[in-house]
């Protein structure tokens, strides 16, 4: 606990920094994605240290909205990093998640982070072809160097294709059960799997009941409402 406190006062004097570039466009670019990290210490101190689930959503929006953000005025990739659409899942932001929806352009078509992206775009639209497509897509990938990690993703999108419960349910435990070989990073690891967290919202989402004693899945923060409003950036507004 007390490392995290230091490594929040660290990313304040960063925020704050990074903050007073956003002017100058060209530098701006190199330094815009150090919002993620940012916010997501900032997100393990609102969740775990102060239980203020409001200021926690309001991290994974922007977080969310870093992504867009660097998508949309920078042309950056949004599919072919893993976590990318967790965000606007956790979040709940509605307006996020319907900016996720829109996306299609990516270099990297045929990558099972590309595939996992589509997936949840798929499910919220409530598209059973378009969901099946994808989870093949994911299957081709899964026994890959380091996707064979996250097998219990494509566990739990079969469960959403196929309505099975405990399809989902086991999806989650084994992405759980493969945390520690993940990419999850740095301090991140010790509190949260952001992935099986976001296919467990899903789940919830979509009315199916959980086993809610995973300590690496936030479920109070899962069934939480929406923010009525979310806080963010001065400079999303380039693009809200």
């Amino acid at each position: 606990m007390e490392h995290l406190k230091q490594i929040v006062s660290e990313n304040t004097d960063r925020e704050k920094a990074k903050i007073f570039l956003a002017s100058n466009k060209e530098i701006f670019y190199h330094h815009v994605l150090f919002f993620k990290g940012i916010n997501a210490v900032f997100f393990l101190n609102s969740c775990y240290i102060n239980n203020d689930l409001q200021t926690a959503k309001d991290c994974l929006y922007k977080i969310g909205m870093t992504n867009a953000y660097y998508h949309e005025v920078y042309n950056g990739e949004i599919f072919n990093v893993l976590d990318t659409f967790v965000y606007p899942v956790l979040a709940g932001s509605q307006s996020l998640i319907d900016r996720y929806l829109h996306y299609t352009n990516t270099r990297h078509e045929d990558s099972f982070s590309t595939y996992f992206g589509k997936a949840v775009q798929y499910l919220w639209r409530k598209d059973e072809q378009g969901l099946a497509r994808n989870i093949n897509g994911m299957e081709k990938w899964v026994n890959g160097k380091w996707e064979k990690s996250y097998s219990g993703i494509v566990k739990a999108f079969k469960g959403f294709l196929d309505k099975d419960a405990q399809a989902i349910a086991d999806g989650i435990d084994e992405s759980i059960a493969k945390h520690d070989a993940q990419n999850q990073p740095g301090i991140i690891k010790d509190y949260i799997n952001f992935e099986a967290a976001a296919i467990a919202k899903l789940a919830i989402d979509n009315g199916y009941m959980l086993d809610e004693a995973e300590r690496l899945i936030p479920y109070e923060l899962l069934r939480a409402a929406p923010n009525e409003r979310y806080e963010g950036y001065a400079f999303f507004a380039e693009i809200e």
